[in-house]
């Protein structure tokens, strides 16, 4: 059987590690280690991870000076033992049979990337649903799932059909990843990575049972607005387009989809004034030219196809709505 390695990146986690630790040793799928690599954290994160590693043989702490989640990412990959590798972030948490449905998936379809379903939701939310999660858990869960071969993985990436540029709540076969790593000393790593992972794909498979749990908090980065992040974001996904557009030209209209749907989140977090700025005056520009191309384009997103039909009249309007969604969006988790 092959190993899974599951590598939490952890940085100044001490109010949620314990939880999200707890939820993978409770895996029924016992093929696995668990690293843990504390990025130089200043709170309890470090004890924490020693003491889970000191009372489970499966378990791993590694310690590294503070460098940003991408080289923390980077250094379990690195430090991994198993064929297969999947992330968790440390604020979130997976259902007991996350790992069994993954490996199942693997094995029944011979995919390099799985994933399963995720649910979105606050900590308290999920305390509430986890009792309901648990009784419907062993009754009719759907075991039906979509598989996508060679370049249909990327197109599925960017039109994000089912998947996201995230590297949680996936299982992958490390090989992927032999020429591949998160670009350190930058944010929003993800958006410069997972797109690589997917066009090195020959197989990948969506799960239709929720086994990851995404949890929402204020200070989560989703919902965290920031001058270096969004800049980075908007960089990473102009670069994707040059990396897709070369190598894989008949995936591009679907990477110039993923382009807008960037362009429209970051201005869903950025105030209305952002607009007076040279990004945000170039954000709406991308935003107008596109707007005709991804309204036309019947295999992009609904979401994506509704918003062109205003980005290509008034990106202000646009940016007007998008950011009165995201406030509201705010308030659901106070």
């Amino acid at each position: 059987m092959e190993t899974i390695s599951v590598i939490v990146p952890v940085y100044q986690a001490e109010a949620f590690l314990e939880n999200c630790i707890e939820s993978i040793l409770h895996q029924e799928d016992t093929g696995y280690e668990l690293l843990l690599v504390d990025d130089g954290s200043t709170d309890a994160s470090p004890e924490i991870c020693d003491r889970y590693a000191g009372e489970y043989p499966q378990v791993r702490a590694v310690h590294m000076q503070n460098k940003g989640a991408a080289a923390a990412r980077n250094y379990g990959i690195e430090q991994a033992k198993g064929e297969l590798l999947t992330f968790v972030d440390s604020d979130d948490e997976i259902a007991p049979a996350h790992l069994q449905y993954l490996r199942s998936l693997r094995e029944r379809t011979g995919a390099q990337i799985v994933k399963s379903a995720h649910r979105k939701c606050t900590p308290k939310q999920l305390q509430k649903e986890q009792a309901s999660v648990q009784e419907t858990a062993s009754e009719a869960l759907t075991e039906e799932y979509s598989c996508y071969e060679g370049e249909n993985c990327l197109k599925a990436l960017l039109y994000q059909e089912h998947f996201m540029s995230v590297p949680w709540g996936m299982l992958m076969e490390k090989g992927l990843w032999e020429e591949i790593r998160f670009p350190e000393g930058t944010e929003a790593e993800d958006m410069g990575t997972i797109y690589r992972v997917f066009a090195a794909a020959q197989r990948a498979v969506y799960g239709e049972r929720t086994t990851y749990y995404y949890l929402q908090r204020g200070s989560s980065t989703m919902y965290a607005t920031s001058k270096t992040r969004n800049p980075a974001y908007y960089k990473h996904c102009r670069k994707m387009l040059q990396f897709v557009k070369e190598k894989y030209p008949d995936c591009y209209p679907a990477a110039l989809s993923r382009h807008y749907s960037a362009c429209c989140q970051i201005l869903s977090e950025t105030p209305l004034y952002f607009s007076g700025t040279r990004f945000g005056a170039r954000l709406k520009q991308d935003i107008y030219v596109l707007s005709r191309r991804v309204r036309k384009d019947g295999a992009g997103r609904k979401q994506n196809r509704a918003a062109a039909r205003l980005g290509g009249i008034s990106p202000s309007v646009l940016h007007l709505l998008l950011r009165m969604y995201y406030l509201y969006q705010r308030m659901q988790l106070k």
